[in-house]
């Protein structure tokens, strides 16, 4: 009889064991990507610039090609390359995730070239004590376009960012929502400084994708971009002297 007891007893606990260590590889697995984000994030704290800007994609990631082989890319970098003028310009410690067609993969070791080059940029973001990433978007719907300003869901001062730049933005550019965006799920959005990611338009959609290809209209949708981030300093700095 205690022999039977001893051997119920002990695959009772063999039983919690295996389920119990099948769920820790489970969490191991699908948390270690999270991990890594909150590693990364409490390993460096010290802000080193007034505005971190970030040009989605580069080196072998093109990001959205448009019709003729166009990538967004190459368009995002110069709208960044231009803000990062306008703002030193109005005294700002500017700093940029990528100044050429690169991307920041190094400075990651572990996973795959596209995840170590996510996590590189989540790095760098918390380098600053704001920043943006600048996104063209694509769809196989060729009639959506528009600019779209994603923020980090329930967080107040991030909503507001979101806000005044979407504001600036409507100057120059249709919007494809009307308001700004909350998401749970984009990395960048996640950094400890208040973050947002602007896609200024479908590089799927003729209209937009011809003004992506301008210029001018690059330069317009940079100035309304730095103009959102003095807006925003400005009422952030508002809001902590009061």
């Amino acid at each position: 009889m205690g022999r039977c007891f001893v051997f119920i007893i002990s695959k009772k606990w063999l039983s919690s064991f295996f389920i119990l260590l099948s769920c820790l590889i489970l969490l191991a697995f699908f948390s270690r990507y999270s991990l890594g984000i909150h590693t990364l994030s409490v390993a460096r704290q010290e802000i080193i610039y007034d505005v971190m800007l970030d040009a989605g994609h580069g080196g072998i990631d093109p990001g959205a090609i448009g019709e003729g082989d166009l990538y967004e890319k190459h368009y995002v970098l110069d709208i960044v390359l231009q803000m990062r003028d306008i703002l030193t310009k109005h005294g700002l410690k500017v700093g940029l995730t990528r100044d050429s067609d690169v991307d920041v993969s190094h400075l990651v070791d572990n996973g795959g070239r596209h995840r170590r080059d996510l996590l590189g940029r989540f790095k760098l973001m918390n380098q600053g004590a704001v920043g943006i990433s600048v996104h063209a978007n694509a769809t196989k719907d060729k009639t959506q376009r528009g600019a779209i300003v994603f923020y980090q869901k329930d967080r107040y001062i991030n909503e507001m960012y979101a806000k005044l730049v979407l504001e600036e933005v409507a100057k120059v550019q249709v919007l494809n929502e009307q308001h700004p965006v909350p998401r749970t799920t984009l990395l960048l959005l996640k950094s400890n400084p208040p973050v947002l990611l602007v896609e200024i338009g479908f590089m799927s959609n003729p209209d937009d994708l011809a003004k992506i290809t301008d210029p001018q209209f690059r330069t317009s949708l940079a100035h309304a971009l730095s103009q959102g981030i003095l807006n925003f300093i400005a009422w952030r700095d508002g809001e902590q002297s009061e």
